[in-house]
């Protein structure tokens, strides 16, 4: 992830700088989503210990408004910098791309290309311009919120911390391989994507052809198996993701749920307070949703990650030499 992260970041140009500014909106807007839950825990902790005045009450109230007001006007700024950037980046990189393509020599286009080309423009282009910002702006604030957690039980027990991130680390893992078995599948669903699109242009341009000679048939077939060959690889790209969604959903879901026993054993030892094991059932459940909204999202940065190979590749073609 933090390979296409930089790939984005190097195509960026003039917007880098804008897009950096978005992450760290990003990063203010994850530390703001986690502070209700903390100024929660301290007026259950003031209310057991005896010492919540009515006041206290009112400026938790007060700080925890804040927090959401804050937290809306941050999203809204990273959300303006990063979704214009993403259409910035890409009008410019398709000026490019057009620029590149004036340059070539002729035979390129000659070669069955054009499907090539159409697909990089209409497809590979569009997904990414229209995801990348916004899920790359997601995954950091994912990353940033899960780190939060896990320092906060660490706060609470040094151990309930280790645990949580041992837990993250076997997550982690398994999204790791996760992504490398989908970027695989990734690169064969946009070669298919592709085909498909030269399929269809190749119908569309000899239709008239087809039908002075009668052949319509034959070329609707061909444009049919074409069609249900994409259906077939856009399903085996959904199924290689399956098991290991349900792998690291499981280990979230038992992750969660043995912090529970893990917190009273702690509280039985004498280790963990009544007010910190609060603390914990405060969040306990939502302690590892960051890491995996982040994984369940990865699929589209291996998506974009073909694409962008796509893309690179056609502007990686030879120019036809200019000596004037």
């Amino acid at each position: 992830m933090i390979k296409l992260m930089k790939r984005i970041l190097a195509v960026s140009g003039k917007y880098k700088r804008r897009i950096q500014v978005a992450f760290v909106f990003s990063l203010l807007k994850s530390l703001l989503a986690k502070a209700p839950i903390m100024l929660a825990f301290l007026a259950l902790a003031g209310f057991y210990e005896g010492t919540l005045a009515a006041v206290d009450c009112l400026w938790y109230g007060i700080a925890m408004a804040a927090c959401v007001l804050l937290q809306v006007v941050f999203h809204h700024i990273a959300d303006r910098l990063q979704s214009a950037a993403g259409f910035m980046v890409f009008s410019d990189m398709r000026m490019e791309l057009g620029a590149h393509l004036r340059r070539m020599p002729m035979g390129y286009f000659t070669e069955g290309n054009i499907g090539k080309i159409s697909s990089v423009l209409s497809s590979d282009m569009v997904f990414i311009e229209e995801n990348c910002m916004h899920d790359i702006a997601n995954m950091m604030s994912y990353t940033f919120a899960q780190a939060i957690l896990v320092l906060w039980l660490a706060f609470l027990n040094p151990w309930l911390g280790l645990a949580a991130l041992v837990v993250v680390l076997i997550i982690w893992q398994l999204g790791r391989a996760s992504l490398g078995s989908t970027l695989a599948h990734s690169d064969i669903r946009q070669e298919q994507s592709e085909a498909l699109t030269r399929a269809v242009l190749d119908y569309v341009e000899g239709i008239g052809i087809a039908k002075t000679f009668n052949l319509l048939g034959e070329r609707s077939a061909q444009l049919t198996e074409n069609f249900a060959r994409s259906r077939k690889v856009s399903i085996e790209f959904e199924e290689s993701q399956a098991p290991w969604m349900r792998a690291l959903y499981l280990v979230c879901g038992l992750g969660s749920v043995l912090m529970i026993p893990l917190s009273l054993w702690l509280y039985g030892r004498g280790q963990l307070s009544i007010t910190f094991l609060l603390g914990v059932l405060l969040f306990v459940f939502d302690l590892f949703g960051p890491i995996k909204a982040l994984y369940s999202q990865a699929t589209r940065l291996t998506v974009m990650n073909a694409c962008m190979d796509r893309i690179e590749a056609v502007l990686a073609q030879p120019e036809l030499p200019d000596r004037g």
